[in-house]
């Protein structure tokens, strides 16, 4: 009897054995797939008012909104941006251009209108730093400089009702950022900014946007 038991019992632990290992490889199959999976991208705008009426416009585009399922896309990494030639570093730069005006609308409060945005575009790191690791993500920063009128009173977004990307709106009014961040879902309009009047006073505007 004994020696019948020996071989049982190892049979029953190589099974043991067996189905660990299974559930290991599963739990390694299912720890890879998350790990591959990465968050949406976001749409960031910043806007930088100066009592001057000195106005920029900073939008960040992650290269994987131009993609099909952008949550199954990698980051685009600076090493993979270097392999680029200039054609196709210039194809996607002018894909940021005509992609923002199919997700964003700026709308300003002014009798006398506003400028056509015209932006300059560049590839930065998240954030807008400049580009120094070969594993930098990358993204592109399209800047609009201009000069908004007087008769300019208050500015927001919107994000259209296309797609499926949010939009962020945040705000600096004379180098001080104003600390109401807003995500704005496609279809959704943020909350009204009043902008700071030309010259005189700016800083009693600025105390009321802050509050």
């Amino acid at each position: 009897m004994q020696e019948n038991y020996r071989p049982m019992n190892a049979v029953k632990w190589n099974l043991f054995f067996s189905a660990e290992r299974v559930l290991l490889l599963c739990g390694v199959v299912l720890l890879t797939s998350f790990s591959h999976a990465h968050p949406l991208p976001e749409i960031p705008v910043w806007a930088f008012f100066e009592e001057d009426g000195t106005t920029r416009i900073e939008i960040e585009v992650d290269p994987r909104c131009f993609e099909k399922d952008p949550e199954k896309e990698l980051y685009m990494l600076n090493w993979y941006l270097q392999r680029c030639d200039g054609e196709e570093k210039k194809e996607m730069l002018e894909k940021a251009k005509a992609f923002i005006p199919t997700r964003i609308a700026m709308l300003f409060d002014s009798a006398e209108g506003i400028p056509e945005p015209v932006y300059t575009c560049s590839f930065t790191k998240l954030g807008g730093e400049p580009l120094k690791k070969m594993d930098d993500p990358v993204v592109i920063r399209a800047v609009w400089k201009t000069r908004i009128p007087e008769s300019a009173k208050t500015y927001q977004v919107k994000a259209k009702g296309v797609g499926i990307f949010s939009v962020i709106f945040l705000n600096h009014i004379n180098d001080r950022a104003v600390p109401r961040i807003q995500t704005l879902f496609p279809g959704e309009e943020s909350y009204v900014l009043d902008l700071p009047p030309l010259a005189a006073g700016a800083e009693t505007q600025q105390g009321k946007v802050a509050e």
